[in-house]
Parts: C-alpha cells; sequence; structure tokens
C-alpha cells in the first residue's frame, strides 16, 4: 500500500533574503519552492504546524492548495532548524500522478537476530525506486531475523512492494553481520556477566543534501 496524499495549502510570497524569512518564520510560517513539470518555480509559504502535522504522519505527497489552483507535488527536499525540531524549508515538485517518477525512500530492518557476541550494522540507509505516485512506499522492507556472523544483505534482499521498480545496484550490501570479541570475565565475576546479548544495531546515515534556505540559517 502506497503512501496517503494530504491536503496543504499555500500562499505565493515574494522571494527574499535572510530577514524576509525569518520574518515568516517568527509568523509560523514556512518558506517553500514548488518547481517542475515545465512551469516556472514558485515561492511560497505555507503554515508551519500544519506542514510539520503531515510529516508525523509520514506525507511525501500533496495536492498543492494555492489560490483556485491544485497541483500534486512530491516533498522533494526539508529544512529542519538547529535543533531538528522545526522545519525552516521546503522543496516541492510537481508531479502528474499518472507518470513514473524517481525517488529515494528509507529502508527498514526487520527481525531481530539470535545471534551471541555479534554487531548488525545497516550500512545503506536508503533506496532509489521508481514508481507511480500512488505506489511510493513509507519504506522498504529488509528481513534480518535469519542472519548470522560473517553474513550480508543486499539491495537485492529487499522486500520491494508491486508496481515499484528498484534503481540502486542490486549487489549494493544493505546490512552486515560481524562478530565481536568476547570480553573475559574479571575474576570471580559470576557467569552471567560474560552472557551474550542480541547483536547491537549501527546505522549509517546518509547525509543531508543542502537545500535552498540552509545558507539563511547559517547566517542568523
Amino acid at each position: 500500500m502506497g503512501i496517503a496524499t494530504e491536503a496543504l495549502h499555500a500562499e505565493n510570497r515574494e522571494a527574499g533574503g535572510t530577514r524576509a524569512c525569518r520574518r515568516l518564520r517568527e509568523r509560523g510560517l514556512v518558506p517553500a519552492v514548488v518547481y517542475g513539470r515545465k512551469e516556472a518555480a514558485r515561492a511560497v509559504q505555507v503554515k508551519r504546524e500544519e506542514l510539520e502535522d503531515a510529516l508525523r504522519r509520514r506525507a511525501r505527497m500533496f495536492e498543492l492548495h494555492l489560490g483556485r489552483k491544485k497541483d500534486a507535488v512530491l516533498l522533494r527536499e526539508v529544512q529542519y532548524d538547529a535543533f531538528g525540531d522545526r522545519v525552516v524549508h521546503a522543496d516541492f515538485v510537481r508531479v502528474a500522478l499518472d507518470e513514473e517518477i524517481t525517488l529515494e525512500v528509507p529502508i527498514q530492518l526487520k527481525g531481530h537476530p539470535k545471534v551471541e557476541h555479534a554487531v548488525l550494522e545497516q550500512t545503506l540507509a536508503n533506496v532509489r525506486i521508481e514508481c507511480l505516485p500512488r505506489d511510493i512506499p513509507e519504506t522498504i522492507v529488509l528481513q534480518v531475523a535469519d542472519m548470522e556472523i560473517d553474513q550480508t544483505r543486499t539491495v537485492r534482499d529487499l522486500a520491494v512492494p508491486p508496481g515499484v521498480k528498484v534503481l540502486t545496484d542490486p549487489e549494493v550490501i544493505v546490512a552486515a553481520m560481524t562478530a565481536v570479541a568476547e570480553e573475559a570475565a574479571a575474576p570471580g565475576a559470576p557467569a552471567e556477566a560474560a552472557a551474550a546479548v542480541e547483536p547491537e544495531l549501527i546505522r549509517k546515515e546518509k547525509p543531508e543534501e543542502a537545500e535552498e534556505g540552509a545558507e539563511e540559517e547559517k547566517k542568523k
């Protein structure tokens, strides 16, 4: 099942610099840009609370209401403040509901390997896909419950939903299970002190790409 489309209301704004964007944010608005489909890029503003509520529901597709016009748009990029609490800028790209688009979605590891003295490392956070807007998944799952030490899982092992084509190289490693040295128990310590625990999960996050508005935040 694909992600739901959320309604989002926007207003035109004059493209401005740091001060203009700061004043918008003080009023609870988020400066944004809408572009794509051979139409001119348009500077808009949306209510921060409305956008953040939608993002908490993991929304990616929106029906953008701008005056009397409605556009199907995909949230391409979003910028947060230094604390990661508030949205400060957003980029939306216009899409056609009957045309396939390309985008990246997060990979979700599922399951708990029952392996002693091991570390499970997620080496790929996102995968690039192609699909219709209605088929965009929230995440793509990788089952890791049966992984053993020195095993890896690749993009080829992802559980890809119907209607979705994966564009990332199928041989790229997504997760790897490696052994860790067992620490010797201290003299006199109970045997339980050296008991094994479930593998630790380490994720390597993909660095965020620079977005419009990021430089404005740095100059504050």
